[in-house]
């Protein structure tokens, strides 16, 4: 699953982010996904599933283009619309600047099958903008909010 859950602003910011993000993921035109209201806690949430690709591409694991460790074995090219691990990456870096548009304080994450507990993407302001492996994500992997200055 993966789940933005609204901090500050309540049912009216969640509703907000979720009509831009409905918007920005159709016209950016690489994923579908499908995005419910919910509830976390007392908390305004999104939850969002199953993220996939519009477009299938060659798929092996999460190697994409195939597998060239044996170049004389030609199995059938098989083609899917799951997301490899850039393509996740993508779709944070999506969900992250729909939420910063709105300066919108919210805890983002996935809970993954490979890992256990949750994957964070968000944690309030700040943004994840490193990913190293499949770790849930510690402090170095976030970058703080710059102060705003009005001239």
């Amino acid at each position: 699953m993966y789940c933005i859950q609204i901090l500050k602003g309540g049912e009216e910011k969640r509703d907000r982010v979720l009509d831009y993000l409905r918007e920005r993921i159709e016209k950016e035109g690489r994923f579908t996904a499908e995005l419910h209201k919910a509830r976390d806690g007392k908390l305004p949430s999104i939850h969002v599933s199953p993220v996939r690709l519009v477009k299938p591409k060659v798929y092996n694991g999460q190697h994409p283009g195939g597998n060239p460790t044996n170049p004389f074995y030609n199995p059938p090219k098989r083609k899917s619309r799951h997301l490899e691990w850039n393509d996740w990456v993508r779709f944070h870096s999506l969900v992250n600047r729909v939420l910063n548009r709105f300066r919108t304080h919210a805890n983002v994450w996935t809970e993954p099958p490979y890992i256990q507990g949750k994957m964070w993407v968000r944690k309030g302001l700040q943004v994840r903008q490193r990913y190293d492996g499949w770790n849930p994500g510690d402090d170095s992997q976030f970058v703080k909010p710059q102060p705003v200055s009005i001239l």
